[in-house]
């Protein structure tokens, strides 16, 4: 029998160093934002906002708002949800999931280029979005083609906004949510040292190791 010790773990980092962000998840309709903002709440310690849920709680079911009241009265509604959601991010750190065509306001594109807030872009493929529409509850992947191509069109139309905010992208085509949230983790923990870096970076190093 083999009696070698086993090695320790490291002991994590206190607090790891993402969990002073401020995070903001964006992303296309059944990327995932929901489920993993709950994980990386969970994994980070951080209250989390889930706008759509926060809509459904106080105004009622989205697509039957849709339905009985029109796309221009939802916007009006999410943009306030969002806009006081994003104000109580700025006061500490924290997590806000935004629903998928938050960012058509230009209100709202106008905080997340807030320098404290990271924007974390979900991606994901048709061939994986495809196994998860359900249209009767998303009203905007309603129409004459499919869900699917309905979602592509969307998309499409969007992607230029997405791209506006996004701090990075996180690929989440054929991956569960846990390993979504590890590669979110790592992105947001090497922002942070290398922001911590720059505050003590000699001001007259231009990285050539040569005196200026």
């Amino acid at each position: 029998m083999n009696h070698t010790p086993l090695p320790k773990p490291v002991p994590p980092l206190e607090p790891a160093p993402a969990a002073l962000s401020r995070i903001v998840l964006s992303g296309p309709p059944a990327a995932g934002k929901s489920t993993i903002g709950r994980l990386l709440a969970d994994r980070l310690g951080l209250p989390l906002t889930d706008t759509d849920a926060n809509i459904v709680d106080k105004y009622g079911v989205i697509s039957e708002i849709f339905v009985e009241r029109g796309e221009d009265h939802f916007r009006r509604i999410e943009r306030e949800v969002v806009r006081r959601a994003l104000r109580r991010l700025l006061d500490r750190p924290g997590i806000v999931s935004l629903g998928g065509g938050a960012i058509l306001n230009p209100g709202t594109r106008a905080q997340l280029r807030h320098p404290a807030i990271k924007v974390v872009h979900i991606d994901i493929d048709v061939d994986t979005v495809s196994q998860r529409l359900t249209a009767p509850h998303r009203p905007l992947l309603r129409g004459a083609g499919s869900p699917v191509e309905n979602w592509l069109a969307l998309v499409n139309e969007r992607e230029p906004l997405y791209e506006q905010v996004a701090t990075f992208r996180v690929q989440a085509s054929n991956s569960p949510p846990s390993t979504v949230v590890n590669r979110v983790v790592d992105v947001l923990t090497g922002l942070q040292r290398a922001e911590e870096y720059a505050k003590y970076a000699d001001p007259d190093d231009d990285g050539s190791g040569q005196p200026r």
